[in-house]
């Protein structure tokens, strides 16, 4: 149930008291508002999916541009402050402590967390790594895109994460650093990590991280081997939009295209102009094989039909091994088998040089 706390106006202080709470002081004029916090024991996060509980969601309003609310007691907790959309003030928070946040704009927000060793690591953290990103977005938004400043900013991104981690191993900030990095990065700082951090509040998400990663590594192995250029695709079976069924195998003789989306996947949506001149250029020799994942039939259907998808559209319901027998991490995954069934490519994620190969592979055989 939503409640609405009345916070008294306060100056952002320093000293400790018997109470722990966040303040929140907004910008210089800012209107008294009423804002939505979402919050979660860590503890909680890290349950499987299905036995996760809705975070708990409370309505505050600011007084004279001052906001508070208690620190749960029961463990340490995440709370997000929203502004709508996906901008959030993003704070993790351990029983006892004061907090203070800074907000210097709504739009775009900027803000900083101070009073803890974890929330200043992580401000400077979220700050430094925010600069990259920017960097990033306008390479991506130059026309034609800049590829080689787009992967600068991505390692300058993740060599930010990694150095801070492997250089500060005590400091709480550093398992920040660890959720941001993957793969044998993550492997490498985590076996590095002080013994006195599994006492902090992000202690527990980087367990978890850890068990992702670790499949994750044994996926990158097993699609290095499906590219082979020897592995038989697997075989599948799934219904498409008139309910009936459609193999894998049924297009033998011709090169597919299995296209692993969502509705919900913006990446994939992206990716659609390009797909669908390829599909035009190339059939009838080639296929695609469109397998919506993670949502309701009833929103597979309709994306379908919203994006006017000319090819084979197949759904892949819950409880199927499809993702893991093709290794997938992401969407969207392009899979790109030629006419005798064998893997010839897998591209995760929308990169315009997956055409280039498709062509490749293609005209190879002419």
């Amino acid at each position: 149930m939503k409640k609405l706390i009345i916070a008294a106006a306060a100056a952002i202080v320093a000293p400790m008291s018997a109470s722990a709470d966040v303040t929140v002081k907004f910008p210089e004029g800012k209107a008294d508002s009423v804002y939505t916090v979402e919050h979660m024991l860590i503890s909680d996060m890290v349950r499987p999916r299905a036995e996760r509980p809705m975070p708990a969601i409370d309505t505050l309003k600011s007084v004279a541009g001052i906001m508070k609310f208690d620190v749960d007691a029961s463990g340490p907790a995440n709370y997000r402050i929203r502004f709508g959309g996906r901008d959030a003030v993003n704070i993790y928070t351990s029983p006892g402590e004061n907090l203070a946040v800074i907000i210097s704009s709504e739009s775009p927000l900027d803000y900083i967390v101070t009073g803890s060793a974890l929330m200043d690591g992580i401000t400077e953290l979220r700050q430094k790594s925010g600069e990259i990103l920017k960097q990033y977005q306008t390479a991506a938004q130059t026309e034609p895109r800049d590829e080689a400043a787009m992967q600068n900013a991505m390692n300058a991104y993740n060599s930010l994460f990694k150095d801070y981690a492997a250089s500060k191993p005590a400091d709480p900030a550093s398992l920040f650093a660890l959720l941001n990095l993957d793969g044998e990065d993550f492997m490498t700082i985590f076996e590095s990590v002080d013994p006195s951090l599994k006492n902090s509040a992000l202690y527990p998400l980087v367990e978890s991280q850890k068990t992702y990663v670790e499949k994750s590594i044994e996926a990158d192995k097993k699609m290095k081997e499906m590219q082979n250029g020897n592995y038989e695709a697997p075989d599948f079976t799934l219904k498409n939009l008139e309910g009936k069924d459609v193999k894998l195998s049924d297009f033998r003789g011709k090169w597919v295209i299995i296209d692993f989306w969502g509705s919900w996947c913006g990446w994939c949506i992206k990716g659609f102009p390009k797909l669908k001149d390829a599909y035009e250029q190339y059939k009838p020799e080639l296929e695609i094989l469109g397998v919506d994942c993670n949502e309701p039939e009833a929103n597979w259907r309709k994306g379908v039909e919203k994006y006017k998808l000319p090819w084979v559209n197949v759904y892949n319901p819950e409880g199927t091994t499809i993702l893991s027998d093709y290794a997938v991490q992401g969407f969207p995954t392009k899979i790109i088998v030629n006419p005798e069934g064998k893997i010839a490519n897998i591209t995760v994620g929308e990169n315009p040089a997956f055409f280039d190969t498709l062509a490749k592979l293609i005209n190879e055989v002419k």
